[in-house]
């Protein structure tokens, strides 16, 4: 089957499937619930490949007696259209992250690929949290001291309020030749959570933007 959609895309395509559930169990007025109906359509048409599985699942999605439990049935077929993020080698990570003399893996048993619009994982041990992700197409690795310390506050990278920390990198000064300074973020200590809440790339392309060391 033909990968046409995005991670984060799907998870644009749940949120918009959570927006009708919500709706149809908490609206009574029919001309409200249409007018949400309609605009989750047109949305989810914009996500999703011109097929009959997206037909199908437009005409479950639009049924005012949709379940939650029929719903995530009905996503869990169209995942597989989903790219997922690929799977990156040992031998690929040490040159992402060239600097780094001991460089600890990932959990990939723990991350859901299908879901994921970038690749984070923490070390305790030194308090650092690492992330790879796509930019100017090519996968780019960061890392960054992390604080242990958990806040409530504004994620950089998914745009989301949540449970944060901050996340302090090493980036050149500007107008320094050689000098570098440290750059912090607030971004959400759960990776997995920040992928599952993010619908679309532009403040994880900003952040990495700013991160990466030039």
């Amino acid at each position: 089957m033909e990968k046409t959609i995005e991670a984060h895309d799907f998870v644009a395509l749940k949120k918009q499937v959570a927006i009708l559930n919500r709706t149809y169990t908490s609206v009574n007025d029919r001309s409200v619930r249409n007018v949400v109906v309609a605009d989750v359509v047109a949305k989810v048409r914009e996500l999703l490949p011109e097929n009959d599985d997206t037909e199908h699942f437009l005409a479950v999605i639009q049924a005012p007696t949709l379940t939650k439990a029929q719903a995530e049935r009905e996503l869990a077929r169209l995942r597989e259209y989903v790219t997922p993020f690929p799977m990156v080698s040992s031998a690929q990570l040490a040159k992402l992250f060239k600097k780094v003399k001991k460089l600890p893996e990932p959990n990939w048993d723990m991350i859901d690929r299908y879901e994921s619009s970038y690749l984070g994982w923490d070390d305790h041990g030194s308090q650092r949290k690492y992330l790879v992700a796509p930019h100017a197409g090519k996968l780019v690795g960061v890392y960054g001291e992390f604080d242990s310390k958990p806040l409530n506050g504004l994620c950089a990278i998914c745009h989301q309020l949540g449970t944060v920390s901050m996340f302090l990198s090493k980036v050149k000064a500007r107008g320094a030749d050689g000098n570098y300074t440290k750059r912090g973020n607030l971004i959400c200590r759960d990776s997995f959570s920040c992928n599952a809440q993010l619908s679309e790339l532009e403040y994880l392309d900003r952040f990495i933007e700013t991160t990466l060391v030039q």
